[in-house]
């Protein structure tokens, strides 16, 4: 039976060994660890329990024993990945952002073409395009990323608050803003928010260039050909953080709560919407099965062209197979992982990356939401995945000072425009 050790960011034995071991395993074949470094706070999300599922049945039929450092918070795992990056010292296994981090991973030879060895095995073409597309590099058009599982993206209501006042699931961000005002002059609280983690009040930040723009705005304004300050649809989309946070429509002390008070605040009883998605059905299931809660998609801009994909779909984390590290027993485990994936997701809770049967057995709302985003073919745009440390704290930073109205629209515009050119070195 395998014996995992789990850790956290500062258990420096583990570390040591990780370091020792990445880089020579794959000279030989022969080895009896595979290390792995997961953004994960362990049994309680799904990136564990998906992950772990597959590693121990792994372990059951090999004997091979996986050593583990989970890190749950993003931002400081981030910072771990550029180390391990920068350092030379990846593990065989890690999770992976597409974009800067992927990058510095394949020019360091760490990164495994996944997209060659799951064609080569044969199930490539078994996986959702939109999965594909959230992982597609966007330099060569490759698949370097194994999806962490498929994720879809929306926003929860509570249908009794809203049957209660007499309001319909919103279609545009101004009917949006509509709903909002009419709870709050009910003495409800609109909208709940994880304010303290970056990429909630990103997601509000972008709802609207992805509607509008797909990745276009993102990655030319990181190119330097598009900006905050002549981009209609970004403009919206900052207008839209200003109006929600300054307006009291976020819950009181927003900036303070993360996505884990986030959620237990929603479903918990208290606010009428919360964004989150496909992770979050157990979480949903009692209000859902009581017929107090409902689903919808992420409203159109108004006065715009919006592409018609308006559920986010994304693939979590990728997680990266060590391109130095490989040899036939981590192809042994990549073959086993492809076989077994799905039946990992589905046991998690959460949508499998490949497009096999749903099995019987789900939460109601899981079957109930898959005709949502079924045949999606354009993926949701991950801004934190793409922006490197620096331009995603200042954001981060800035959202909340928009937010709480401590910094002007203007001034957001101009700062951030400032910001990616210097840290572009342009």
């Amino acid at each position: 039976m395998c014996v995992k050790r789990l850790t956290t960011v500062l258990a420096v034995l583990l570390i040591s060994v990780v370091m020792v071991w990445a880089g020579g395993s794959g000279e030989t074949g022969e080895r009896d660890t595979i290390t792995v470094l997961l953004n994960s706070a362990g049994s309680n999300d799904e990136t564990y329990r998906i992950w772990s599922y597959i590693f121990d049945g792994f372990s059951e039929e090999t004997g091979i024993e996986f050593e583990y450092e989970l890190i749950a918070n993003k931002a400081d795992y981030m910072n771990k990945l550029q180390l391990y990056i920068s350092s030379g010292q990846l593990p065989d296994i890690y999770g992976c952002f597409n974009g800067p981090y992927s990058d510095a991973a394949k020019a360091s030879g760490a990164l495994l073409n996944i997209q060659a060895e799951l064609e080569d095995i044969g199930v490539f073409d078994k996986m959702n395009k939109a999965v594909v597309d959230f992982l597609t590099d966007a330099n060569d058009g490759i698949m370097y990323l194994h999806p962490q599982a498929l994720y879809s993206e929306f926003f929860f209501y509570r249908t009794d608050i809203f049957d209660k006042y007499g309001l319909e699931p919103p279609t545009t961000w101004e009917e949006f803003l509509n709903v909002c005002q009419i709870l709050l002059d009910n003495g409800e609280v609109p909208v709940v928010v994880g304010g303290k983690d970056n990429w909630q009040l990103t997601r509000y930040l972008s709802f609207i260039p992805w509607r509008v723009t797909h990745d276009d705005f993102i990655m030319n304004w990181i190119a330097g050909t598009d900006d905050f300050s002549s981009n209609t649809a970004a403009q919206a989309g900052v207008d839209l953080v200003k109006t929600l946070g300054t307006s009291g429509y976020f819950q009181r002390g927003f900036t303070s709560s993360d996505y884990t008070d986030a959620v237990n605040i929603f479903f918990g009883g208290t606010g009428a919407i919360f964004y989150g998605g496909s992770g979050l059905i157990p979480n949903a299931k009692a209000m859902y099965d009581e017929g107090k809660l409902g689903v919808f998609p992420v409203p159109s801009m108004q006065g715009m062209d919006n592409m018609s994909t308006d559920i986010p779909i994304h693939a979590g984390v990728g997680i990266a197979f060590n391109a130095k590290t490989y040899d036939e027993t981590m192809r042994q485990l990549l073959e086993y992982a492809a076989e077994h994936f799905s039946e990992a997701c589905f046991n998690a809770g959460v949508y499998s990356p490949y497009n096999d049967p749903i099995p019987e057995g789900m939460d109601q709302l899981f079957y109930d939401v898959y005709p949502l985003f079924e045949n999606a073919q354009q993926s949701w745009v991950s801004w934190d995945d793409k922006l490197d440390a620096a331009t995603m704290t200042s954001l981060a930073d800035a959202e909340q000072e928009l937010a709480l109205g401590m910094l002007s629209e203007e001034d957001f515009i101009s700062q951030m425009d400032r910001t990616i050119d210097t840290n572009n070195g342009r």
